[in-house]
Order: structure tokens, then C-alpha cells, then sequence
């Protein structure tokens, strides 16, 4: 487990260091296409999808939101000679916690399309839609 932090910290340094990241959080993502386009989704599996995706789009946002302002921080505190360790590896938990949140989101969100979706459009949604 602590090698596993010890990694997640380098990378979230690395990120920061390369000074890209805040920006990249706050661009447009790339429009791609639907992954759920080509599943035949009935009218109820439709409805079904639309509210898990809402509410998948607004824990994100939120988390996401949060990812942004703490990565600042960080990387405030980063390039700091004021800031203590014990402030950074704090800040770098609370991100860690951030990220966990948003996998969590994630996961709830495809354990609630599994719910209504068959297993021949599970396997097409694994597949890319395709």
C-alpha cells in the first residue's frame, strides 16, 4: 500500500512539475464519439442511461472542480521554499482523495448501467460502441 502512495505522489509531482495540468483540467475535452450510439437501447434503457449519465456529469464536475483548486495548491506549495513536507504530503492526500472520489463515480456509474443493460450490449459497450 505505501508503495502504491509512494507512486501515486511521484506522478501526481511529475504532473505538476510539468506545469501542464491545471491548464489541461481546464480545457474542453475532445468530442468523441458515443460510446452508446450503436447499443439499441430501448426508450426505458434511454431514460435509464440519461439519468445515470447526469448524475455520473455532475460528481465529476464537482470532483473535478476540487481536483483543480487542490492541484494549484499543490503546486503552489510545490514551488515554495516556505512550505513545509507535512503541508504538501497533506495537500497531496487530499488530492489522492479527490481522484478516489472520482473513480468511485465512475464505478457507481457502470455498476448502474449493468443494472438495465443486456449482457450483448455490455459486451459492445466493452468493445468502444463497436
Amino acid at each position: 500500500m505505501r508503495g502504491r502512495n509512494g507512486l501515486v505522489v511521484g506522478l501526481l509531482v511529475a504532473m505538476v512539475v510539468a506545469g501542464g495540468t491545471i491548464a489541461f483540467a481546464q480545457k474542453e475535452p475532445a468530442k468523441q464519439p458515443d460510446p452508446f450510439q450503436n447499443l439499441g437501447l430501448s426508450a426505458e434503457q434511454k431514460s435509464k442511461l440519461d439519468t445515470a449519465s447526469n448524475q455520473r456529469k455532475e460528481s465529476l464536475k464537482v470532483s473535478q472542480q476540487k481536483s483543480v483548486e487542490i492541484r494549484k495548491t499543490l503546486g503552489d506549495l510545490l514551488f515554495s521554499k516556505k512550505s513545509t513536507d507535512k503541508e504538501i504530503d497533506k495537500t497531496t492526500d487530499q488530492l489522492t482523495k479527490v481522484e478516489t472520489e472520482r473513480l468511485r463515480v465512475e464505478i457507481k456509474f457502470h455498476k448502474t448501467i449493468r443494472q438495465f443493460l443486456t449482457q450483448e450490449q455490455l459486451t459492445t459497450l466493452n468493445k468502444g460502441g463497436k
